[in-house]
């Protein structure tokens, strides 16, 4: 089995052993504008109210840098400064603060998300713009001090990375080079309620004229707010930049992840007729279980659980400027992972013997996955219409093989749960092989000043091999699954400059995603295709004259066909669909120099159409999905340089309408508003931070995992924390 800590070593020689040289930074062109009184500053006051970079080129599928307001999609992004300024620590957080993005941490699928009325593997993960495979086998928790920013682009709008699924895609950017800065180091430090702490260091610099690098490494860690549930991160990103020629240069990029997430699998279900105290507001469900607050400390997981990984990314990115209107941008990667979950993971109440009987699952992954991405960007004229032109050729190959076991049970007391252990293991082995090769091209217009025009075809050749053996290693040919899958999805956009400050955009797109969304776990029973997806959507992007105030609105409306559909007790087929409309609205306005607030809200209605779920066999039709909300709303605040001091205070809040954890909607999780709050004072090089989470002390459950129907994970109670950052 692979070891990503035996070559964690070369992160660091790298910026020990090379002979210095320098190079001119292109992947962060806005930070050469930066003079170095400027870098060596901490001026994040007011960030905690984002700017929603209208005016900016986004880096994700955006291969010529266009504007924001001039992209026809549904885009959002939220930087490094925003991050610091709200004490947003992890990917999950971030997010959740961005327009209709809810997420959920369960230790099954670690960062799920839920954005436009679908879920889970419906969104599209990447990191620095490489997917791993489908987010519920493959993501982790994330933190935020290695990154750059957190961009989101919404529903089947891109064609760059996969083919396009229903949700959209949140792509993490990490910090890269700066030629020409003089070094700088960043200094992070947190604690917290619960012994939860986090520090980081970043450090960068140019090494001669044509060589610079960037290093940050950053642990966070905490008991956990129930018992024994410690959990730690620990991220290593680093990186080199060499311009070999005015128009070439290559990055070289690593970032190294080791983790073990909290052994809290979510708080059981009880009658209440055995609950000693209830917990009101959390849930509401059609049987009358409750939620007891003397249960919701306690962990009923064993002692020898596990929930740890570790990941190791490997890139190359070469960036070639042909002539002064092709570029070429060539992506070398290879990426390896282990995984283990070894758990107690399912809590369900007896009436009989009224107490909670648990299940044992074992999961190992050995996960290989290596490819390689080239885009080709041509400029031109065509009849005195600036015309753009983009060709990638992708290949991948995944190398996945899982080993799973489902040993015996037992059963506990709810009030004095002893934890034991987990017992023997016996494996079954499922490796999966995937080939996948991929052909886009993106056509575009500037039709004239004001008019943009684009269209976009992707054809997939996905070769997959499954293989499943039982216990003693025998094959078994009737689950395994060998195919070729060969979806095409395209995407018609165009957008329109009504004046130099308003936008309008509308656009069709198209996309395809495996069966159940998973590709690694498709078995001999789901031979048959991707389902198909389509979305229509218009929206406005605005700006004030004085550049003050900026929104963007957005309705759509996306369905999802041919989705999964039980035909027997053995076997599913293409069939069933579910459909989801909405709207969406952000605003971010500057009241006064000193003064910032902003928003956002998303309204969502989805629903399965005759649509059998194959893990319950429940007939979910007309149905909503679990983990959508009809209502999600964020408001924010900050005012800075109080009484002429240094001083900012600032807060956000929170709303989350009612979601259902299960198809049956038989379970549902309460609505909530959950209140932040933060106080800032700020030196040359030294920001010191107070944030207070849930302040209101709101008992709530962010997520509900349909996988573990009988227990919920309660949300951590009030916390503040105290915090610094520094840069010198």
């Amino acid at each position: 089995m692979f070891s990503c800590s035996r070559r964690v070593y070369f992160i660091f020689l790298l910026f020990t052993g090379l002979t210095p040289a320098s190079a001119q930074e292109q992947l962060d062109a806005y930070m050469l504008e930066l003079s170095l009184k400027e870098l060596l500053e901490i001026d994040i006051a007011g960030a905690a109210v984002r700017d929603l970079g209208l005016g900016q080129a986004i880096k994700t599928a955006n291969p010529f840098e266009l504007s924001a307001m001039q992209l026809p999609l549904s885009v959002e992004v939220i930087n490094s400064r925003t991050m610091r300024a709200r004490g947003l620590k992890t990917v999950t957080e971030a997010a959740e603060h961005l327009v209709g993005v809810i997420s959920g941490e369960s230790p099954a699928e670690p960062s799920s998300f839920s954005m436009r009325g679908f879920i889970r593997d419906s969104v599209i993960i990447l990191r620095d713009g490489i997917r791993l495979g489908p987010a519920s086998m493959t993501m982790r928790p994330h933190n935020t001090f290695n990154l750059q920013q957190v961009e989101i682009l919404k529903g089947p709008a891109s064609l760059h990375f996969a083919p396009p699924t229903a949700s959209g895609i949140i792509n993490m950017i990490t910090k890269k080079p700066v030629i020409g800065q003089e070094s700088v180091t960043e200094l992070f430090g947190a604690y917290s309620r619960f012994d939860s702490s986090e520090w980081g260091i970043g450090r960068s610099g140019s090494l001669t004229d044509n060589l610079a690098y960037r290093l940050d490494i950053n642990r966070a860690g905490s008991n956990g707010w129930v018992d024994d549930t410690d959990s730690y991160s620990f991220n290593i990103t680093a990186s080199m930049l060499w311009q070999a020629s005015p128009s070439l240069d290559v990055l070289l990029s690593f970032d190294y992840l080791d983790d073990d997430l909290p052994a809290y699998w979510g708080t059981p279900l009880v009658p209440a007729s055995f609950s000693r105290e209830p917990i009101p507001g959390i849930i509401k469900t059609d049987n009358g279980s409750v939620l007891d607050q003397q249960l919701r400390f306690s962990n009923y997981n064993i002692d020898d659980q596990r929930s740890d990984s570790e990941h190791l990314w490997s890139k190359m990115i070469t960036r070639w400027q042909v002539n002064g209107r092709i570029k070429v941008k060539n992506t070398l990667f290879h990426f390896n992972a282990d995984r283990a979950w070894k758990n107690a993971e399912s809590y369900v109440f007896n009436p009989e013997t009224l107490l909670l009987d648990r299940d044992r699952f074992f999961v190992f992954h050995d996960h290989e996955f290596y490819g390689n991405q080239l885009d080709i960007n041509i400029e031109h004229l065509t009849a005195q219409v600036e015309h753009q032109l983009t060709i990638g050729l992708d290949y991948a190959r995944t190398d996945f093989e899982r080993a799973r076991g489902f040993p015996g049970g037992d059963s506990v007391d709810p009030h004095h749960p002893v934890a034991g252990m987990f017992g023997p293991l016996e494996r079954r082995l499922s490796p999966t092989k995937i080939d996948e090769f991929a052909l886009m091209v993106e056509d575009s217009l500037f039709l004239n000043d004001n008019w943009y025009l684009s269209l976009g075809i992707r054809k997939d050749f996905i070769g997959t091999t499954r293989d499943n053996f039982d216990e003693k290693g025998v094959f078994i040919a009737g689950d395994s699954f060998k195919r070729t899958f060969k979806p095409t999805s395209y995407r018609l956009a165009s957008s329109y400059q009504l004046s130099d400050n308003v936008s309008v955009y509308g656009q069709y797109s198209t996309g395809h995603d495996p069966v159940g969304s998973n590709i690694f776990l498709v078995n001999g029973n789901e031979n048959f295709d991707f389902t198909d997806i389509s979305q229509y959507e218009l929206g406005v992007k605005s700006v004030s004259a004085d550049a003050n105030i900026e929104m963007t609105s957005a309705i759509y409306k996306t369905k999802r066909e041919n989705i999964l559909l039980l035909v027997s007790h053995d076997s599913v087929g293409n069939s069933g669909s579910q459909v989801a409309k909405g709207m969406e609205f952000a605003v971010s306005a500057r009241l006064s120099q000193n003064c910032r607030v902003g928003g956002n809200f998303a309204y969502t209605r989805a629903k399965y159409q005759d649509y059998l779920d194959p893990d319950f066999g429940v007939d979910a039709s007309g149905n909503t999905p679990p983990n959508v909300p009809k209502w999600v709303a964020n408001a924010w605040f900050s005012v800075n340089h109080i009484a002429g001091q240094p001083l900012e205070l600032g807060g956000g809040v929170r709303y989350i309408g009612k979601r259902h954890t299960n198809f049956e909607n038989t379970v549902t999780l309460q609505d909530y508003v959950v209140v932040n709050a933060f106080a800032a004072y700020t030196l040359d090089k030294l920001r010191i931070s107070i944030n207070a989470r849930n302040i209101l002390d709101e008992d709530y459950a962010p997520w509900g995992d349909i996988f573990y129907p009988n227990q919920i994970g309660i949300a951590p109670p009030r916390a503040i924390e105290i915090s610094f950052q520094s840069k010198f």
